[in-house]
C-alpha cells in the first residue's frame, strides 16, 4: 500500500512539474530530473530482475530488449543534457565590419535537378540583399554537364561552373569551385534550396569574429513532406525535419557543436582551406566538414530564421531512400573518423557527435521493441520476465516521465507518439542501412534525392511497405492469439499476466503501425511548383484595355488565383489578358473561372514571363524575407492526426464511389 501511494504522489509531481514546467524553468528542469531517476531506477530493475531464463533462444532475446532499452535512455541522456537550459545566439549585424564588408560566393550545387527548379534558386540569389553587391559572386556547380543549364547561367549572368571528372560527388564539385573563385565568405546551397533577401543580411555580421568558422541556418521546406501529404495533416504536422532543424541545431549551439547540413550555410574560406576544403570519401561529407571545422579549432553558429526554403522529398520512398543515405553516411564517418579519437574536439562535441552516430541505430532498437511481443505471444519466446505488479510500479513511473519530459521539451514542434510513428516507418530500411554499413561493407555511393515529382495517380509502394505491412499482420496475429489466451478459447501455456502486459504493448505498436502501413500510399501531386498566399492588389488590362480590379489569393512563377472585384455575367469570359502588379505585367491565359455575388474568381497560368516579371514573383513567394514568414500553428496530437486521417480517407473512398456509380 506504501508504494501505491508513493507512486501515486510521484506521478502527480511529473503532472505538476510537466504544467509548471511550460512557464518555469526550474519546474522543466525537475522534471527532467525525474524522468532520468525513475528512468535509471527502471534500468536497474530490468538488468536485475526480468531477464528470462526459460532457455537459450529467450536469454539471447531478452538481452537484445535490454540493450536496446539502454541504448534508447543513454540516448535521451544526451538530448536532455542539450536541452537543460534554453540557448538562443545573439544577433550580430552586418554594420559591425563598418563598410569594409567581406566578398561572397554563393554556390549552388547541382547534379540533374529540373532546370525550373534551378532557376529560381539562381534568381533568388541574385535579389539576396547586401549593401555591396559588387562583393557578391553566383557559382552554379553543375556536375552533370549540361548545355542548358550553362545557357540558364548566361541567361541570368552567374558563373557556370563544370569539371572534367566527377569524383567524390557533390564535395568534390564544391571543392573545384573553391579553385575558380576567391571570395572570403563561401555559401552553400542545394540547387533546390531558395535563398531569402535576407540571407546574407543575417548571416554576415557573425564572420566579425575572426575564429567564425562556419554559420548554419535550418533547412525549411515550402512543400509538404511524406507524412504531412499522406496523412493529410500538412495543417497538424510539421515537416518532419523541424526539429532537427529548429530546435536540435540551436541547442548544440551552445556547445559549438552545430552540424553543417549541407546547405544553408555559409563559411570563412581561409577555415575551409585549413582543413582541406569540403571532406571527400563519405557520404555524409557535410557532417564531417562540420566536424574537422571544430576539432581544427573553428567557432560554428546556427541562425535560427528561416532564411533558406527548399523541396522535402515528395513520396515517402524518396524519404527513405534520403533516410538510407544519411544512415550509411554516419556510420562511414564513424568508422573513418571516429569523433572519440578525432584530436581537437572537446569533450562535449565528441559526446554530441557520437550521439548524432549513435542516433542512427535506434531503427535497430525500434525493430526490436516491435519483435518482442510478437516473440512472446506468436513464438512463445521471452524477452522479459515480470509481473503486472512490478510493471506498474518500475515501468509506469518511467514511461509516463519519458512522455511528459519529451512533450514538454519539444514544445509542440513534436511529440513521443508521432516520432513513435515516423520512427516505426523507417525502422526497418535504418536498421538494415546501419547493419549493411557495419557489417557488409556497403558499396552504395552518394545519391541524390528525387525533386520535384508530380504525378496523377495515387499508387501503393508495395516495396516500402512490405516490412511494416508484415509486422502489421504478425502484430495481428500476435493479438488475436492473446485474447484467446486470457478469455479461455485457446488453452494458455504463457502466465496470464504476462499476456495481458504483450497485448497492451501489442496494441501500442499497432497504432503506429497502422499509420505506417498507409504512409506507403502515395496520393497524387498535381502541382509542378507550390502556390504562396497573397494578398496583393492587381489590376487586369484587357485585350481592348479596360482595366479590372481585385487582389491575388495564391500564386508561383507558373499562374495565380485572384479574386477580381464587380458584377460579372455568367457569360463573361477573361483570356489572353495582363496582370498588373506594382506596375510589373505578366500575360496570362485563363485556366478556369468562377462568378460570385461580389466578384469573380479566376485561375490562370503565365505565358513567358520576362526575367523581370520573374524575378518579382520570386521575391515576393520563394525569396520573401524570414521576417515576413509566420509559423503555423498546429495540433500534432496523435488522436486529431488520426481524426483528419480517417476523416479525408472516408472523404476519398465516398468520392470514389460517386465516381464509379456515375
Amino acid at each position: 500500500m506504501h508504494i501505491v501511494i508513493f507512486e501515486g504522489i510521484l506521478i502527480a509531481v511529473l503532472l505538476m512539474s510537466y504544467f509548471l514546467g511550460k512557464r518555469y524553468h526550474k519546474s522543466r528542469q525537475l522534471l527532467l530530473l525525474l524522468y532520468i531517476v525513475t528512468m535509471s531506477v527502471y534500468i536497474v530493475w530490468r538488468a536485475g530482475w526480468t531477464l528470462p531464463t526459460n532457455n537459450a533462444l529467450s536469454i539471447f532475446f531478452g538481452i537484445l530488449l535490454l540493450a536496446a532499452e539502454v541504448g534508447g535512455f543513454v540516448l535521451s541522456l544526451v538530448f536532455y543534457r542539450v536541452f537543460l537550459r534554453k540557448y538562443k545566439r545573439a544577433a550580430e549585424p552586418l554594420s559591425l565590419f563598418k563598410g569594409e564588408y567581406p566578398s561572397v560566393d554563393i554556390m549552388i550545387a547541382t547534379y540533374n535537378e529540373g532546370k525550373e527548379i534551378l532557376k529560381r534558386g539562381i534568381v533568388a540569389a541574385t535579389l539576396a540583399y547586401y549593401p555591396k553587391p559588387e562583393l557578391v559572386n553566383i557559382y552554379v556547380c553543375d556536375d552533370g554537364d549540361r548545355p542548358e543549364v550553362e545557357q540558364l547561367c548566361q541567361e541570368l549572368g552567374v558563373h557556370y561552373v563544370s569539371r572534367l571528372t566527377h569524383e567524390h560527388a557533390k564535395a568534390g564539385n564544391l571543392n573545384h569551385a573553391m579553385t575558380v573563385s576567391q571570395g572570403e565568405l563561401v555559401v552553400t546551397m542545394d540547387a533546390d534550396m531558395v535563398m531569402r533577401e535576407d540571407f546574407l543580411a543575417l548571416t554576415v555580421g557573425y564572420f566579425h569574429d575572426p575564429k567564425m568558422g562556419f554559420m548554419q541556418a535550418p533547412q525549411t521546406f515550402f512543400n509538404e513532406d511524406p507524412y504531412q501529404f499522406n496523412l493529410f495533416a500538412s495543417d497538424t504536422i510539421g515537416n518532419d525535419q523541424d526539429f532537427f532543424m529548429r530546435s536540435i541545431e540551436a541547442q548544440k549551439d551552445a556547445f559549438n557543436a552545430v552540424m553543417y547540413v549541407g546547405s544553408n550555410a555559409i563559411f570563412r574560406r581561409e577555415a575551409l582551406n585549413s582543413i582541406g576544403g569540403f571532406s571527400t570519401g563519405v557520404i555524409t561529407e557535410d557532417m564531417a566538414t562540420g566536424m574537422f571545422l571544430q576539432a581544427k579549432g573553428w567557432r560554428s553558429g546556427f541562425v535560427n530564421e528561416n532564411l533558406a526554403s527548399g523541396l522535402a522529398p515528395e513520396t515517402f520512398g524518396d524519404l527513405i531512400k534520403q533516410r538510407d543515405r544519411w544512415a550509411r553516411g554516419n556510420i562511414q564517418v564513424a568508422k573513418k573518423w571516429n569523433p572519440w579519437r578525432l584530436e581537437g574536439l572537446s569533450l562535449v562535441q565528441r559526446i554530441l557527435y557520437a550521439d548524432g552516430i549513435h542516433y542512427w541505430f535506434s531503427g535497430i532498437y525500434k525493430m526490436i521493441f516491435l519483435l518482442a511481443p510478437i516473440l512472446f505471444l506468436v513464438f512463445g519466446q521471452y524477452s522479459l520476465q515480470t509481473d503486472m505488479y512490478q510493471i506498474l510500479i518500475f515501468w509506469l513511473p518511467a514511461f509516463i516521465a519519458s512522455q511528459l519530459a519529451f512533450n514538454l521539451v519539444s514544445e509542440k514542434k513534436q511529440t513521443v507518439m508521432l516520432s513513435n510513428i515516423y520512427e516505426v516507418a523507417t525502422a526497418p530500411f535504418m536498421a538494415y542501412a546501419v547493419f549493411n554499413e557495419l557489417f557488409l561493407k556497403s558499396k552504395k555511393g552518394f545519391a541524390v534525392t528525387r525533386k520535384g515529382v508530380n504525378s496523377d495517380a495515387s499508387f501503393y509502394n508495395w516495396a516500402t511497405a512490405w516490412p511494416v505491412l508484415v509486422l502489421l499482420v504478425l502484430s495481428i496475429i500476435g493479438l488475436v492469439r492473446g485474447i484467446g489466451f486470457v478469455s479461455g478459447y485457446w488453452p494458455s501455456p504463457y502466465p496470464v499476466q504476462g499476456i495481458y502486459i504483450n497485448i497492451f504493448w501489442l496494441l501500442y505498436n499497432l497504432v503506429s503501425l497502422i499509420l505506417a502501413a498507409y504512409l506507403s500510399n502515395e496520393r497524387p501531386r498535381l502541382r509542378q511548383s507550390e502556390r504562396f498566399e497573397s494578398q496583393h492588389a492587381i489590376q487586369i488590362e484587357l485585350p481592348d484595355h479596360t482595366m479590372l480590379s481585385g487582389h491575388l489569393l495564391d500564386w508561383n512563377e507558373n499562374g495565380a488565383r485572384m479574386k477580381l472585384m464587380g458584377d460579372f455575367s455568367q457569360n463573361t469570359h477573361i483570356d489572353n489578358s495582363t496582370l498588373i502588379i506594382d506596375n510589373v505585367k505578366m500575360n496570362f491565359e485563363n485556366q478556369w473561372q468562377k462568378p460570385i455575388d461580389d466578384g469573380l474568381l479566376l485561375g490562370v497560368t503565365f505565358k513567358a514571363l520576362d526575367l523581370q516579371a520573374y524575378a518579382f514573383i520570386i521575391r515576393h513567394t520563394y525569396g520573401q524575407p524570414s521576417s515576413q514568414i509566420v509559423s503555423a500553428q498546429r495540433n500534432n496530437s496523435i488522436w486529431h492526426i488520426l481524426a483528419v486521417w480517417w476523416f479525408n480517407t472516408l472523404k476519398r473512398r465516398e468520392a470514389y464511389q460517386k465516381k464509379t456509380d456515375a
